[in-house]
């Protein structure tokens, strides 16, 4: 008889390449995952993986079970999560925290989207910038800036954002535009409040020389976006918001670092089959979308 939550643990280690990957993704110990990979290959009497150190490849049976298994899976928690409902007129709507940008420009759209396939999904959306939500229990699926590791936490990274220096076009034609850094020392600048100057997109901004120029400040970035797009100043925006509001790229010569965002979760949540359903569907649809917005 097969365990048809060995299929997930499965399709988590082709998908992340690894059997130490899968268990950070899964919440659960590497050990655990090589026993349950193990008892399918023993249940099933094939080899689906081919194991060399830390990394996994498929042997021709695991790549053909492979191409079967995501819609049985999905088919398989979206069962479980109707079974779980039966009778319940509601059940609580999952709870989300993201950073204010992409709370306003990213979420709600990924959000519209699973619930064209999903008319019952249900979520609640908390913008924010801690992980003490999580540990909390105020919130079940956060999503921040890569980098803050937590080792109780399940962490898994889920895009880069782009980003680049932007203005108005009102803006453009009051001040012209900048061709070098000793150029944008004459300009009025839009930025963050000094405790996040740090993360490296800020980078050129934190300088002495250019920090004496951010006439505004704000920790919240849609603030930041409606600043420049009021003419009042320039400012480093992740490209999707910038183009979504129509505002100019500035032509600027400097490297301007990409934003690594982090889908982080408690493991006792992901236990929770809404939870995880939406968790999984966030790592697919929500990247998918990110790479439309930023195309």
């Amino acid at each position: 008889m097969s365990d048809w939550d060995d299929y997930r643990y499965f399709q988590a280690v082709i998908k992340n390449g690894g059997l130490s990957a899968a268990a950070r993704e899964l919440g659960v110990s590497q050990p655990t995952v090589g026993r349950r990979i193990a008892a399918m290959e023993e249940r099933l009497g094939q080899q689906l993986l081919e194991r060399d150190g830390k990394y996994v490849r498929l042997t021709a049976y695991g790549l053909l079970l492979a191409k079967r298994i995501t819609p049985l899976v999905e088919t398989a928690f979206r069962l479980e999560r109707e079974l779980e409902s039966f009778g319940q007129r509601d059940y609580p709507p999952v709870r989300l925290t993201a950073t204010e940008g992409l709370a306003a420009y990213w979420l709600p759209q990924v959000v519209a989207q699973l619930q064209r396939r999903e008319p019952d999904l249900r979520v609640l959306l908390s913008p924010g910038n801690q992980l003490e939500d999580i540990h909390r229990g105020d919130a079940d699926i956060a999503f921040r800036v890569h980098g803050r590791k937590d080792t109780e936490l399940v962490e898994k990274k889920i895009f880069a954002l782009k980003n680049g220096l932007w203005a108005s076009e009102k803006y453009l034609e009051t001040y012209g535009e900048p061709n070098s850094e000793e150029d944008l020392t004459l300009h009025k600048l839009v930025g963050f409040n000094e405790a996040y100057m740090s993360m490296p997109y800020m980078e050129n901004f934190a300088s002495r020389p250019l920090s004496k120029n951010i006439v505004f400040r704000s920790d919240s970035v849609p603030v930041q976006a409606q600043a420049v797009l009021a003419g009042v100043g320039m400012g480093v925006l992740p490209d999707y918001i910038a183009t979504h509001m129509g505002l100019c790229r500035v032509n600027w010569q400097g490297s301007i670092p990409e934003t690594e965002i982090s889908m982080v979760c408690h493991p006792e949540a992901l236990k929770n089959p809404h939870v995880n359903f939406l968790w999984y569907k966030f790592l697919q649809d929500g990247a998918n979308l990110m790479t439309s917005l930023q195309a």
